[in-house]
């Protein structure tokens, strides 16, 4: 199965996130995201159009990362797996406040989202995104796996363990209808 996968801001395409789903035969697409040189709308389209031109079936997404796959899962009804997601990403201080009223708009989408498809991986002692309340209530406890000790970096969780106990789930699964 092919999972483009988008990293957080200011962090690296091959990510731990990236690095955990080869490991585990997935084949990965991903790119390099500026998230400060676009709009989140230019952003959106562009992933949009990669998920279709690399023949994509699922996404997954770390923190500003987590944004953009929540998106693309809403648009492509397709499988997603978020690791700390940062949805509410016009809250953050880093934020170009021209791109603030964008990330509000491009929310609306989540009215779209299949919540059986999307799973989320939460650390716990996550002191970077604020919003994982909000997760775990859209998404219900049944699609978020909690690691009590994880930080916001996708290093500091599991991920290995949890794509081993739960790949299939999160993707294979649900991905015959996209």
């Amino acid at each position: 199965m092919k999972v483009l996968n988008l990293h957080g801001y200011h962090a690296s395409a091959e990510n731990s996130v990236c690095r955990a789903l080869r490991k585990h035969g997935y084949d990965v697409v991903s790119p390099e995201i500026d998230y400060d040189a676009q709009s989140p709308k230019e952003i959106l389209t562009t992933l949009l159009n990669l998920y279709v031109s690399e023949n994509c079936e699922a996404v997954a997404g770390s923190s500003m990362g987590g944004f953009f796959a929540i998106q693309a899962a809403a648009v492509k009804q397709c499988p997603a797996v978020l690791i700390n997601p940062c949805l509410h990403a016009w809250e953050m201080d880093f934020i170009n406040r021209d791109f603030a009223l964008e990330y509000v708009e491009l929310f609306s989408n989540l009215s779209k989202l299949n919540l059986e498809k999307t799973f989320a991986i939460i650390g716990e002692k996550d002191d970077v995104i604020k919003s994982h309340d909000f997760v775990k209530y859209l998404l219900g406890l049944e699609h978020c796996v909690l690691i009590p000790n994880g930080g916001h970096p996708g290093s500091s969780l599991p991920l290995d363990e949890i794509f081993e106990d739960y790949g299939e789930e999160f993707f294979a699964i649900n991905s015959e209808d996209c």
